[in-house]
């Protein structure tokens, strides 16, 4: 039970560490535009997922955001190291949260639907010619 709640702790801390870092500490203009949206620290400490959402997409590039973090990821994991008091600092694993984007997609759709059902209209249907 202690085991899964060490792991939530962690998981929290790293988030909030590094979401501190990407916003205030690094100046790489590669790393504007994004945030941490979850960090999954292994049972072991072995590594840590940590997810980040494109919060302009149509801005940043996947590609480039991922080599900026690459670059940072030395300076992130030895700052991360001095401010969290761990034996062994895990291997930092950065993805890009594609749960944003779909959520946004999905709100598209609702909000088509909703248009569509006050104007008494089936998204799909085209509109029959009167007679």
């Amino acid at each position: 039970m202690s085991r899964s709640y060490r792991k939530e702790r962690l998981d929290e801390l790293f988030l909030n560490e590094l979401d501190t870092m990407l916003t205030y500490e690094l100046n790489d203009p590669g790393l504007d535009g994004i945030a941490v949206s979850r960090v999954d620290v292994t049972r072991d400490l072995q590594a840590a997922r940590i997810y980040v959402t494109l919060l302009e997409p149509d801005v940043n590039n996947e590609a480039e955001v991922m080599a900026a973090l690459e670059r940072a990821r030395g300076y992130i994991r030895s700052e991360l190291a001095a401010r969290i008091q761990l034996r062994r600092m895990p291997e930092l694993i950065f993805r890009i949260d594609r749960l944003y984007e779909q959520s946004r997609r999905v709100e598209a759709i609702l909000e088509t639907l909703e248009y569509a059902s006050e104007n008494n209209e089936s998204p799909d249907a085209n509109p029959e010619p009167s007679t």
